[in-house]
């Protein structure tokens, strides 16, 4: 039994490791950025296309699984999800100092991504995040002039709710079954809305024609 388990987790984490490891490069690539300055960054107005880029690397991944073995989907994503965020606190890491548009700026991302992927987020990869989150949090340099934090704040997480709805069909292989059939049937009855609201235009054009 001890070889069958071992042989089991040589094989499982031969696929995951290298998945995860080119996940990692693109959101080292797009934290270490030579290009981004973390302290002189302005506030965000959009998430930078980095995170989008792993995430869609991480729905391919998702759908992989799906294919060819479906019983280790959530196994396999929570070991996913676990080693990205691993990486991403390693890579943020190396960052010295953060403006607060550069506070600002990494929360949100690294915010959309523990939303996107809420539900493969495991106890360890949530231990991890929030290992993160300190870590930004501890790197801020505060400005004479940073005045107007909670203000910021509220902007960005505008800024969030509008990057989740943009991208709910493109993620909805993340989200629980039930959550994706209930968003399905609100979807359908938002159209069916829309369609009596143009029979009701519609009739009401015939009778002003009459």
């Amino acid at each position: 039994m001890k070889a069958v388990t071992a042989l089991d987790k040589t094989l499982f984490d031969g696929y995951v490791k290298p998945k995860a490891a080119a996940v990692a490069v693109i959101l080292r690539e797009g934290i270490l950025d030579k290009d981004m300055d973390w302290y002189e960054t302005p506030q965000p107005t959009e998430i930078r296309p980095y995170m989008y880029k792993a995430l869609m690397g991480l729905v391919e991944i998702h759908a992989q699984i799906s294919r060819v073995a479906e019983n280790l989907l959530e196994r396999g994503m929570y070991a996913l999800v676990e080693n990205v965020a691993q990486d991403a606190l390693l890579s943020f890491k190396q960052v010295k100092r953060f403006g607060m548009g550069g506070m600002l700026r990494a929360t949100l991302e690294i915010e959309f991504m523990h939303q996107t992927l809420a539900r493969y987020v495991s106890p360890p990869a949530a231990k991890t995040l929030s290992e993160l989150y300190n870590k930004i949090s501890q790197a801020y340099a505060r400005r004479p002039g940073d005045e107007n934090l909670q203000g910021n704040l509220d902007s960005v997480k505008r800024t969030l709710a509008e990057s989740r709805r943009a991208t709910g069909i493109e993620f909805m292989c993340f989200r629980a079954a039930k959550e994706r059939s209930g968003k399905g049937k609100k979807d359908e009855a938002r159209e069916r809305g829309k369609d009596r609201g143009k029979d009701r235009e519609g009739k009401g054009d015939s009778s002003t024609a009459s």
